[in-house]
């Protein structure tokens, strides 16, 4: 044992030395970098429907950008701008179509998408009702795209929109506005991620967007900030609502039942003990009690008498009557003998 230590230490030494001098080398000759790698767009695809669009935009020299709400716009738009909207026109508040309207008017262009039928003059839509563009169910949707031309320079444009409704008897509308131009599809979602790249889509976004085309910025609204179920009805049909809420009001208040006896407030006064053996006389005797109650007053009385005379035999005013009284009178009176004979037993 003592021969092996030396040459244990030794070996310890030298692969300590060996290790130290192995960093040292390593720390001359490697250097550290840093080098980005590239994963892909998944997280800003999920994110932003319009993500490819802006891609797009931007590659063929657009000023573009991306917003999540109408609200991050800014107030107001410039008059050479372009605005896509992914929240459809019938989600829009009044105050919020009246905005995109009159920055239409003063010159902008607004692509929207309308999801539903509508008839002018009978609805509530702050787009489609001053604009008088009647929507209507055409029935299935078609599987076929559709031809459009919107220049007679340019060749028709195939674009397949997933969607039965027609805008005046066609599946998209360009329609002037003041100084402006609003485009009405019936299915904004030619232009999302996953239908971009199918037949001519992105050349159909190019064109619309070159055709007002002033050097101003386009804008991406892309958060379906679509309002719930409660807030239109609560938006659009607020008195028919609140006309509802009274009548369930007054039906539950006409017909709710009171629970239990009249509360009466007690006085300031107690009541005398006679009173109490009284009222509950009357109360036991209406729900069949009597019996029972005029028992258990007697067994006190015997018990008190017993213990205040031992061996005595008990009162005979103890024992007076049956245990069936014959009326509410009876049951009283023996009920306040029995009180007396408690406070004023016999000598």
């Amino acid at each position: 044992m003592k021969r092996r230590w030396p040459l244990g230490l030794l070996l310890g030494l030298l692969a300590l030395v060996g290790g130290g001098g192995l960093m040292l080398w390593l720390s001359q000759h490697l250097e550290p970098r840093n080098e980005e790698i590239h994963t892909g767009y998944g997280e800003a695809i999920r994110r932003n429907p319009f993500y490819l669009a802006e891609r797009l935009l931007a590659r063929l020299g657009v000023s573009v950008r991306g917003v999540r709400r109408l609200a991050d716009l800014p107030d107001p738009l410039d008059a050479v701008d372009t605005l896509l909207v992914a929240i459809p026109t019938y989600a829009l508040s009044a105050a919020e179509g009246r905005r995109l309207l009159d920055w239409v008017e003063g010159g902008g262009h607004l692509i929207i998408g309308v999801p539903h039928a509508f008839e002018p003059g009978r609805g509530l839509d702050p787009i489609l009702d001053p604009l008088q563009i009647r929507g209507h169910r055409a029935g299935s949707p078609t599987t076929e795209p559709v031809s459009i031309q919107l220049d007679e320079s340019m060749p028709p444009l195939q674009v397949r929109f997933q969607s039965d409704l027609q805008l005046d008897d066609a599946p998209w509308q360009h329609d002037r506005w003041g100084r402006g131009w609003i485009t009405l599809l019936n299915d904004i979602g030619v232009f999302d991620n996953a239908r971009l790249a199918e037949h001519d889509h992105a050349d159909f976004l190019w064109a619309l967007i070159r055709r007002q085309d002033r050097g101003g910025q386009v804008w991406l609204q892309y958060r379906m900030l679509a309002p719930s179920l409660a807030q239109l009805l609560w938006r659009h049909a607020w008195m028919p609502l609140l006309g509802l809420a009274l009548t369930l009001l007054a039906t539950l208040w006409r017909h709710g039942r009171r629970l239990g006896p009249v509360w009466v407030p007690r006085s300031g006064q107690q009541r005398r003990l006679a009173e109490h053996l009284r009222a509950s006389s009357r109360f036991l005797w209406r729900h069949g009690a009597g019996p029972l109650l005029l028992q258990a007053a007697r067994q006190y009385a015997l018990r008190r008498g017993q213990r205040r005379r031992p061996g005595a035999p008990p009162d005979s005013a103890v024992l007076l009557d049956s245990d069936q009284p014959l009326s509410e009178r009876a049951l009283i009176r023996t009920l306040q003998t029995l009180q007396r004979l408690n406070r004023h037993p016999p000598s």
